[in-house]
């Protein structure tokens, strides 16, 4: 979503009356269909950004689908107006409050640090030596994830191999949280702040709220950010091959530059 749409206080208060996912988009083959069967543009090809509203049932477009929601919406308040008239069509049923709600983890850390790059948030990382840790750890930091304060700020990631961690720059605890900042292009991250297994849930919220208020918000051009990649000899390889045709355009411009 554009990011004077996503960061706008409005957009995220209304968003809060909705679950709001972000598709992997050419990472996993079933969302990429998924997606497809939303949304296709004049080219036919699976696009690299989608949006839309859907019913709870997720069989119905409560919006038109596009780009962006800047397509349709004069600004962030036209938005967050839109989805509080729509939300109050679909009143929830029940406070669900935590319950069933898990961390909203990205399937592995190499693409979580792409992805938190990509979207310019920080990105936090629970890492323990097995699964029943994990699963301790996870549980215990959920009830800050969806601190109102919190929610939307982060992408999550979960580790249990050390040789995963090896880009990561700072990391001292085995089995605990680590808050990282990816590098321009997500290939590697410093940690800002790490916790132990044990630590205590506000301690880690007040430390998160102060990362979110100073993370720096770093706008990218899409065309310079790829002409740099490539001048360094970085191209992400996709599980999809790549479709979208203004990205794969300022790929081929980058390329015939050098």
């Amino acid at each position: 979503m554009d990011r004077s749409f996503l960061f706008d206080q409005q957009v995220v208060e209304a968003s809060r009356k909705f679950v709001c996912i972000r598709m992997a988009t050419y990472e996993n083959k079933a969302e990429a269909e998924f997606t497809t069967s939303i949304y296709r543009s004049r080219s036919g090809q699976l696009e690299n950004t989608v949006f839309v509203i859907m019913s709870p049932d997720a069989k119905k477009k409560l919006t038109r689908a596009g780009r962006s929601p800047r397509h349709y919406y004069r600004d962030a308040a036209d938005l967050a107006s839109a989805m509080a008239r729509i939300a109050s069509e679909y009143p929830a049923t029940k406070d669900s409050a935590f319950q069933g709600k898990g961390l909203p983890l990205v399937r592995n850390l190499e693409l979580a640090l792409n992805v938190a790059a990509s979207d310019n948030l920080p990105l936090i990382v629970t890492v323990a030596q097995n699964e029943k840790e994990l699963s301790q750890v996870n549980q215990s930091l959920i009830p800050v994830a969806w601190r109102d304060s919190i929610a939307g700020q982060f992408t999550y990631a979960s580790v249990m191999e050390d040789k995963e961690l090896k880009p990561i720059v700072g990391r001292k605890v085995k089995k605990g949280v680590l808050v990282i900042q990816p590098d321009q292009f997500g290939l590697s991250g410093k940690v800002l702040a790490q916790f132990p297994s044990d630590a205590d849930p506000e301690k880690i919220k007040s430390t998160l709220e102060t990362i979110v208020a100073k993370f720096p918000r770093i706008s990218k051009s899409h065309n310079s950010h790829v002409r740099a990649g490539i001048r360094m000899g970085l191209d992400w390889e996709s599980v999809i091959p790549e479709s979208d045709p203004m990205s794969v355009q300022a790929k081929q411009r980058a390329r015939g530059r050098q």
